[in-house]
């Protein structure tokens, strides 16, 4: 077997090792040199050169992974949907709020979707008590704002919020229990939060 870097002659080829790597390969009085990631030099009978011929790494692979690195990017760049469980108060002991927020960080809006579990009724954690109300607020200074009303489930000791957009990327949530369904603050009586979103 010739080794790498051996020159052939007329109609003569030369394996690559294994196949592949350094190696010369001759055919037609052409001497071809073969190198890992360089140049390949051609020469003829004379000694004069020919041409200069790339025997790196094949185009096909490197497009191929660049186009995954770009992919793996914009991945990174679209994350999706973040999910959270927060777990109740000490008036809620067992309860847990699954989170659900859609971030678009370039309109600053949140899609936001709760699901309360292991939850008492309201008339159980404070006497009088009929809802479950979700506010929201962009910071510890801010007034807190309605976002909805739980959908309570007494047989299922669960309340859902359907999904809903706050005008915020990042902001703190809390549910509390409430004796009307458009109260203009929050009473006392906290079963979720204050918990940070974004």
């Amino acid at each position: 077997m010739l080794k790498p870097h051996e020159r052939t002659r007329r109609g003569t080829t030369m394996k690559r090792p294994g196949g592949r790597g350094a190696g010369q390969l001759g055919v037609d009085g052409v001497d071809v040199e073969v190198g890992h990631g360089a140049a390949v030099e051609q020469k003829g009978e004379r000694g004069d050169d020919m041409k200069h011929v790339d025997a790196g790494r094949p185009a096909g692979r490197r497009t191929g992974l660049l186009l995954c690195l770009l992919a793996s990017m914009a991945l990174a760049g679209c994350g999706g949907p973040s999910e959270r469980v927060v777990q109740g108060t000490q008036l809620a002991p067992g309860t847990d709020a699954h989170i659900t927020a859609d971030i678009n960080s370039d309109a600053a809006t949140t899609r936001l979707a709760v699901d309360v579990v292991h939850l008492a009724p309201p008339e159980r954690i404070q006497a009088g008590s009929k809802h479950f109300v979700v506010w929201q607020r962009p910071s510890a200074e801010s007034p807190w704002r309605r976002v909805g009303v739980l959908d309570y489930d007494a047989g299922n000791r669960g309340g859902k919020l359907v999904e809903t957009t706050v005008p915020y990327a990042s902001f703190e949530l809390l549910i509390t229990v409430e004796q009307q369904m458009n109260p203009q603050s929050p009473s006392s009586a906290a079963v979720i939060g204050p918990a940070s979103v974004g």
